[in-house]
């Protein structure tokens, strides 16, 4: 298993990570000036008159000089947006043109990466919350997994099953699931952070997530 740490970018106010795997790569959009980047799950576009890009983002659009930004709100798309084939790979981009009004207030912050990422977000400054009998704090403002060990000192966060420590939300984040401090087996199983429980090493529920994944499951697709 690969425990390399993912890029993880930090955020207190609304952001989105576009992730491309490796360096953008295009092709052309047929019967349009359009470029469409095709290694990302995002729609993203560029137009290859002015050489601009473009990505829609909830439901608005932003345009920058480069795929890797800065992004701002676009304001009027190019008109060869108007042409995009109407097929099922574009459905979603034409219905979403005009596309709504984005202005600097709620316009995300774009983090661009063209390796694996991970993505913090909090609504404001970080709101930190004590966990009685332990020495964990977690952050209550984020979805995300995020802790401090007041004992340490060190911000833990818990992506893809794995856990990373590092000094501060910046990082930089190392490896550290077998290091975790042990206030982490405490963290009670039917508090808002009891879900964690299942990655901690040697608690109950990881040892019964480990034994379900032992056992084969079958499935029907469609």
């Amino acid at each position: 298993v690969d425990n390399t740490p993912p890029r993880i970018f930090f955020s207190p106010r609304p952001a989105s990570l576009l992730i491309f795997d490796g360096e953008p790569v295009t092709a052309p959009v047929t019967g349009t000036t359009l470029l469409v980047a095709i290694n990302t799950n995002w729609d993203v576009f560029q137009d290859s008159t002015s050489k601009t890009w473009f990505l829609l983002v909830n439901g608005g659009w932003l345009a920058a000089p480069d795929a890797k930004g800065p992004w701002v709100p676009a304001g009027k798309l190019p008109a060869a947006f108007n042409a995009l084939p109407a097929d099922a790979n574009f459905a979603k981009v034409r219905q979403s043109i005009p596309g709504r009004a984005l202005g600097i207030s709620d316009t995300p912050t774009v983090f661009v990466s063209t390796t694996p990422a991970a993505i913090i977000v909090t609504s404001g400054a970080p709101q930190m919350v004590t966990i009685p009998g332990t020495t964990l704090q977690y952050v209550g403002n984020t979805d995300a997994a995020l802790f401090r060990d007041l004992a340490g000192g060190r911000y833990y966060y818990l992506v893809s099953g794995r856990w990373f420590a590092a000094p501060g939300f910046e990082g930089p984040w190392t490896f550290a699931t077998p290091s975790l401090p042990a206030g982490f087996a405490r963290i009670p199983a039917d508090g808002p952070r009891g879900f964690v429980l299942v990655s901690v090493p040697g608690t109950p529920q990881a040892q019964e997530a480990l034994i379900e994944a032992q056992i084969p499951q079958q499935g029907t697709l469609s």
